[in-house]
């Protein structure tokens, strides 16, 4: 496989999950808006900081309303993690691989960008908000499941898989770290509607209902990083998102440095004690596994992707 036929591969399947997880964010804080009391209810420009957007935000004219913070993550063009610009790549990425991709999944992409190009920079209103949203949620899970279900599980499909896990492993761990540092806090206020935001984070990975079938007890914030972050069996846990990785990893050729390294993750997660991380402490040990993650990225291009990687 040409190295840059599995780069595009790797990226189309991320700008697909990201769209996604963008989408299931912003749906996720229109509940929480319903929901809360004003004084509590984050704000929208938490979804900048989950997303690491604010130097591209701050550059653009306007204030931090919330229509404005609505509108860059869905339709700018200037904001490279928004469904808009994330849709566009991911189109482009298939529209060049449609060799070894099947039709039906470019024909789904093609008229997801088009619906959602159509609406373009136009205001989201929160009476049609939820139906947006929602619907591209599905439609994002619909091209995965095609991808899934009708390719070949070979080199080609196992990139696809790398990149949508490892862009769940990266969302995760952002939703995540900003949700201990601004939604939870000690603000004397917030602890009666402290498990209220911990059911929204899992609400952002929809990861609601199955915390209960696997936990059966109350929310709470042990319970809720323990089944993000180490749990093997949830699909969007962290830790099974690296098992995942592994697998495909496995199948490539020249794989030896990609493997040592989600071997020192996979050692750093499984080793951490996270009922005694709060604060700045559990802060620093994502920070650690966002840095890990980073390398596994940098390790992927590097054996794959640069332009001397074998053919």
């Amino acid at each position: 496989m040409l190295s840059r036929v599995a780069e595009r591969l790797y990226w189309l399947a991320r700008y697909i999950e990201r769209t996604e997880n963008t989408a299931r964010l912003m749906l996720v804080q229109h509940h929480l808006v319903l929901d809360l009391p004003a004084p509590i209810r984050p704000g929208w420009d938490l979804m900048i900081a989950v997303l690491g957007t604010r130097e591209q935000f701050d550059a653009l004219p306007g204030k931090p309303t919330e229509k404005n913070i609505i509108d860059f993550l869905f339709g700018s063009r200037e904001n490279p993690s928004s469904i808009m610009s994330s849709l566009a790549d991911a189109r482009e990425n298939m529209r060049t691989t449609r060799e070894v991709t099947p039709t039906e999944t470019w024909e789904r992409i093609n008229s997801l960008y088009l619906s959602v190009a159509q609406r373009g920079a136009r205001a989201l209103p929160g009476s049609s908000r939820h139906k947006v949203l929602n619907d591209i949620i599905q439609r994002c899970q619909q091209i995965t499941g095609m991808l899934a279900g009708s390719m070949n599980n070979d080199a080609a499909y196992q990139f696809i898989r790398i990149g949508r896990n490892l862009e769940r492993a990266d969302m995760s761990t952002r939703i995540i770290d900003t949700a201990s540092a601004r939604l939870l806090g000690d603000r004397e206020e917030i602890l009666p509607y402290r498990n209220v935001l911990w059911v929204s984070v899992l609400k952002s990975l929809s990861a609601y209902q199955m915390y209960r079938l696997s936990v059966q007890r109350n929310v709470n914030a042990g319970d809720v990083l323990h089944f993000l972050l180490q749990s093997r069996i949830f699909p969007r846990a962290v830790a099974h998102t690296l098992h995942e990785i592994n697998s495909s990893v496995g199948l490539l050729p020249r794989n030896r440095d990609a493997l040592a390294t989600l071997a020192e993750v996979k050692q750093t997660l499984d080793g951490a004690d996270l009922g005694t991380l709060k604060g700045n402490a559990l802060h620093t040990f994502i920070d650690d596994v966002q840095l890990m993650l980073d390398r596994v990225h940098n390790s992927i291009n590097s054996t794959w992707f640069e332009p001397d990687a074998q053919n």
